[in-house]
């Protein structure tokens, strides 16, 4: 039988995921356990990285210099053994000689000195002395005793623990004593510090960005400033500005905020339309942001990179639109969302890393070329630029005439007169189509219209009967026009209604069709209540009210 794992599940049951669950999520990983990471087992670790490499690195250096001695040597021998053998070549030649000469002279001692050997006379034999292949072999100073090579290999290892010491990088990480800085209980997920030092400012997944002053905090270590600069929105990125006056604020949502040292804002970039199908065409970002980055050198530029699959230049002074834009494509042309971007140390360059792990690169300046232009004899280049310029490019020294006319000559100043004629206001209401009319006397207007036919006209009276000559009638042919006549000439008086309805009651009751036969069993006899005149009404009253009266 199988123990339970400690999620209540058998060993079968936790062998793996479920791969439905794999399938409908679209990423598998499900119930893995988060891995622990030991700080300082890891600065261990590296630390005996380094110094391994290290080793290893003087082991093959060693090994290359004493190859190159051996190989130097033996080019030394090489060039060594010629002359030695030369030399024993002599030596031979010289003990035959001499050898011949002694029997000669044992032979013939009576001959004459003309048979002598000239020449000085050979050197005496000196006693052969031990050759030391040793010294021959070896180039260079002779090696130390024993005990001062054991005393240098003790030095050059203590040179070696200290260089070691001095080169190895953990130990230059200052993370000897540390303070807690209380954000919040959520993920901190955005760090931004001035370029003084002396602020620190935190966002997180809380939403809040806190301030923190190190000079101005005490031993509590609390935030002098705590805000919400984009509402529901989780902080990503936080950066001050070269300057150190303002922060780039980059958040989930599609829209960047800029704000100042204490917290209030300064611009939000605008939110561009997501139903445009050309992200170029839009004003802003259309989904969520990633990050952001101020340029190196120029104040009040940043770059911004989102999910819509675009790079964006922003300039502080123009929240309503964007600078630039570059869009990521991968080798196929495909869109590829940007995860982060920023410039170059001289600015000139925006890079951004992409999902696919592609890093690309444009030129901050670089517009999208549409057409260009070479001409033969001007030897310039004419381009046309999808941002409304068209750019002449040419050599002062091979290109001829064309630009080179224009450049020289200097910027004409404006005339006075057209300078003038450039400054009249003319009002609205001063031009003839928009001048109202003066009024004039009421009389000679009405003395124009009698003179006018068709104002003066009297009108035909209507036509009495069915029309005729292509003219209506009075009433019109039509039913619904006779029936309009008809009620208009009915003169039924329906002031009281309920003497119209008791009108037809005797006609009723003598003929009854509607209601009555069916309910002439069942239905009561109506009785309608009869109304006294004032006559019998003052026959009736009691005789205190006539004697009050």
């Amino acid at each position: 039988m199988e123990r339970p794992g400690p999620s209540g599940m058998t060993g079968s049951d936790a062998s793996g995921p479920d791969p439905q669950l794999a399938v409908t999520m679209g990423f598998t990983g499900f119930g893995k356990k988060a891995r622990t990471f030991d700080l300082e087992a890891m600065f261990e670790q590296t630390r005996r990285t380094a110094v391994e490499r290290s080793r290893k690195t003087l082991e093959a250096r060693e090994k290359e210099e004493e190859m190159n001695r051996e190989k130097e040597l033996r080019r030394q021998s090489e060039d060594l053994e010629p002359t030695s053998s030369s030399s024993n070549v002599a030596r031979d030649c010289s003990k035959s000689s001499s050898r011949d000469t002694s029997s000669s002279e044992s032979e013939t001692s009576s001959e004459s000195s003309d048979d002598e050997l000239i020449g000085p006379p050979l050197p005496l034999k000196m006693p052969e002395e031990p050759v030391n292949h040793v010294e021959e072999d070896i180039l260079g100073p002779l090696p130390p005793p024993l005990g001062e090579d054991v005393e240098d290999d003790d030095d050059d290892d203590d040179d070696d623990d200290d260089s070691e010491e001095e080169e190895n990088p953990v130990q230059k990480i200052p993370d000897s004593h540390e303070i807690t800085l209380k954000h919040g209980t959520k993920t901190v997920s955005a760090l931004g510090l001035d370029p003084s030092g002396a602020r620190l400012v935190t966002g997180g997944y809380d939403y809040d960005v806190k301030f923190w002053d190190f000079a101005g905090m005490d031993a509590s270590f609390k935030a002098f400033r705590s805000l919400q600069p984009c509402e529901c929105h989780q902080i990503k990125s936080l950066q001050y500005s070269n300057t150190g006056d303002m922060i780039l604020v980059v958040s989930g949502s599609s829209q960047a905020k800029v704000i100042d040292r204490d917290g209030f804002e300064v611009m939000e970039c605008i939110k561009g339309d997501q139903y445009i199908v050309d992200m170029a065409n839009t004003k802003g970002h259309t989904a969520m942001l990633h990050t952001g980055s101020w340029h190196p050198k120029i104040k009040g530029e940043f770059v911004t990179c989102s999910n819509d699959a675009t790079v964006r230049t922003w300039e502080v002074e123009n929240p309503k639109k964007q600078k630039s834009v570059f869009k990521p494509r991968t080798m196929q042309g495909k869109k590829v969302i940007p995860t982060t971007c920023t410039y170059s140390r001289d600015g000139n360059l925006i890079a951004a890393a992409c999902q696919n792990g592609s890093i690309q690169i444009w030129d901050r300046n670089l517009t999208s070329v549409v057409r260009c232009l070479w001409h033969p004899k001007l030897n310039q280049i004419m381009v046309g630029t999808g941002n409304g310029l068209a750019k002449v490019y040419y050599d002062p020294n091979k290109s001829q005439r064309g630009a080179k006319l224009c450049v020289v000559k200097t910027q004409r100043k404006a005339k006075q007169a057209e300078t003038l004629t450039q400054d009249y206001i003319i009002t609205p209401h001063a031009l003839p189509m928009f001048r109202e009319p003066r009024q004039r006397s009421t009389r000679k207007q009405l003395e124009k219209d009698r003179l006018d036919p068709l104002k003066s006209h009297k009108p035909e009276p209507p036509v009495a009967g069915p029309g005729r000559g292509g003219r209506v009638g009075t009433h019109g042919g039509t039913l619904s026009s006779y029936i309009v006549k008809n009620i208009a000439l009915d003169k039924t008086d329906d002031s009281n209604p309920r003497e119209a309805i008791l009108r037809h009651a005797k006609a009723a009751e003598d003929n009854p069709y509607w209601v009555s036969p069916a309910y002439s069993k069942t239905q009561p006899k109506t009785m309608f209540a009869q109304v006294e005149s004032d006559d019998e009404e003052a026959k009736n009253e009691p005789e205190w009210k006539k004697r009050k009266i």
